[in-house]
């Protein structure tokens, strides 16, 4: 994903439909999202933006679109986060992460977890030295 691309919180959840099952034509995300309250031209308007921003792509089918994502979930997962770090802890990993560890908002599942990650991130260095 080279260019920075920024999708609303109500995107992500339109995104959510379409990576769970692609592609998906209009009145099956509009099915999937019958419980949000959103009207018809709303979420007709997300998917036109999303499109417009590259998330999106679409096929025509019959009458209507077949709408496939453009990018991946993780690719969207890791700007999104490289964004926020940037805004917010001045782009350090480590400062956000001390932080919740610092104000003990880590389960001991999540820190065993954390553990382990480093462990494995330092086993990976070792052996391409």
């Amino acid at each position: 994903m080279e260019q920075q691309l920024s999708i609303s919180e109500s995107e992500w959840r339109v995104m959510k439909i379409v990576w769970s099952n692609s592609p998906q034509t209009l009145p099956e995300i509009l099915d999937r999202l019958k419980e949000t309250g959103w009207s018809k031209t709303t979420i007709q308007t997300y998917l036109a933006r999303l499109v417009k921003k590259g998330a999106l792509t679409t096929k025509r089918q019959g009458k209507g679109y077949l709408y496939y994502p453009a990018v991946s979930e993780s690719e969207c997962q890791l700007a999104e986060s490289r964004s926020f770090l940037s805004r917010v802890y001045d782009g350090s990993l480590s400062k956000m992460v001390m932080g919740f560890v610092k104000n003990g908002n880590l389960s001991s599942d999540e820190l065993h977890e954390l553990k382990s990650l480093i462990e494995q991130q330092e086993k990976t260095d070792a052996d391409t030295r």
